[in-house]
């Protein structure tokens, strides 16, 4: 009995490892296959498949967060070339793009997907998603959609008015894979930090589906998505809003990481305390004063005004004002360097050899062949 041919589609979610984990499917594609699991070349842009979900979200009329797609070719033209492939292939054929998770948002894009995989009912299918912790996503999320420049509000603006639902409400985002393949054909892994950790993310990844790490993976030698500093977020939003030249944005974003730094940085042999353990000193020597036979204290009023950090709004205040502080001496250093050298080329240009003298000064030079000037009003 021969085995119908699968198509796995890693489905996201957004900010879970997926670019990471696609880098790593690409370039260890030859030692995947020999282990049945290929990782499909068709419509394969940049490590992923995105162009298979752009063209499902283009004909359902998604204009945001399309990255520039516009491809003429009928979503089903590129689906079925995708099916081509996985009958040639056989076994197991893989595809990876966050950006299927976004259909949800589009029920034409549903309907249109239901479509095209009842176009292939000698192939199965198999879908496998990644969640995190909700507000952890969100904070991801926000810090991506600043990093590629998009005009978004504060977080709280970001999140009630300005992001798609799929991105807190995960049955929303999984409704329609569930619809289309059902229950059991759904795959879903806990994303946490400890994935991070060397191989685990890819090594989840490929176990969950019934494979094995190489034994000679190659991993991705850097993040391939870095997270923008959380610090920096307003700064990136308002040069953002500003429209600034991204030469200019690189280079204060560039002054901006070292203010942040500068702004935690500790002297050389200073071992730091913590909060908890300020917090714990002071009440001691609180009660232990209060108890002194002449102390006119009140406990109640002084431990009710224990040391604590600083709030995150209020770090990011005082954060933001020294990036600006910074930036601020930053231009008024390039203009006086702007003053200095304009005046040394107009000295320069003072001294040049035969530049015409200026007018005397009993009026204007005549030029040669010019009418005599008119008499003031009144002269004679």
């Amino acid at each position: 009995m021969t085995t119908a041919p699968e198509l796995i589609l890693h489905i996201g979610h957004f900010k879970t490892g997926t670019t990471a984990l696609q880098v790593f499917c690409a370039s260890n594609a030859a030692q995947l296959a020999r282990q049945g699991l290929r990782y499909a070349s068709t419509h394969l842009r940049h490590a992923k498949h995105s162009p298979l979900a752009f063209a499902l979200l283009q004909e359902a009329g998604a204009t945001a967060l399309m990255h520039g797609y516009d491809q003429p070719t009928p979503a089903a033209q590129m689906w079925a070339a995708l099916f081509d492939e996985v009958r040639d292939n056989g076994r197991t054929t893989l595809i990876s793009t966050e950006e299927f998770a976004r259909l949800a948002m589009y029920p034409a894009a549903v309907d249109a997907l239901r479509g095209i995989v009842a176009t292939a009912p000698d192939i199965r299918f198999r879908v496998i998603a990644y969640l995190r912790p909700p507000q952890s996503h969100l904070r991801s999320w926000y810090n991506q959609l600043v990093k590629m420049g998009m005009l978004v509000g504060n977080f709280d603006t970001a999140v009630c008015a300005q992001m798609e639902a799929i991105h807190w409400d995960y049955a929303l985002a999984l409704k329609p894979w569930i619809d289309i393949f059902g229950e059991d054909r759904i795959i879903l892994r806990q994303f946490d930090d400890q994935l991070r950790d060397g191989d685990a993310m890819f090594e989840d990844f490929l176990e969950s589906l019934g494979f094995h790490l190489p034994m000679m993976a190659r991993p991705p030698e850097r993040d391939p998505n870095p997270r923008l500093d959380d610090r920096a977020l307003g700064l990136r939003r308002a040069l953002s809003r500003a429209k600034v030249r991204p030469q200019v944005l690189q280079q204060v974003m560039i002054r901006a990481a070292a203010s942040l730094d500068a702004e935690t940085q500790i002297a050389p042999g200073v071992e730091p305390h913590d909060f908890a353990g300020i917090r714990d000193t002071t009440r001691a020597a609180i009660h232990a004063l209060c108890a002194l036979p002449h102390a006119a204290l009140d406990p109640e009023v002084l431990l009710d005004d224990l040391p604590v950090p600083m709030t995150p709004e209020a770090r990011e205040m005082s954060e933001l004002v020294a990036l600006l502080a910074g930036e601020l001496a930053n231009l008024r250093a390039t203009q006086r360097q702007t003053f200095v050298r304009l005046e040394a080329l107009e000295k320069r240009f003072d001294a040049q050899p035969g530049r015409p003298s200026d007018p005397p000064a009993g009026g204007p030079a005549e030029r040669p062949g010019a009418p005599p000037p008119k008499p003031a009003d009144g002269a004679k």
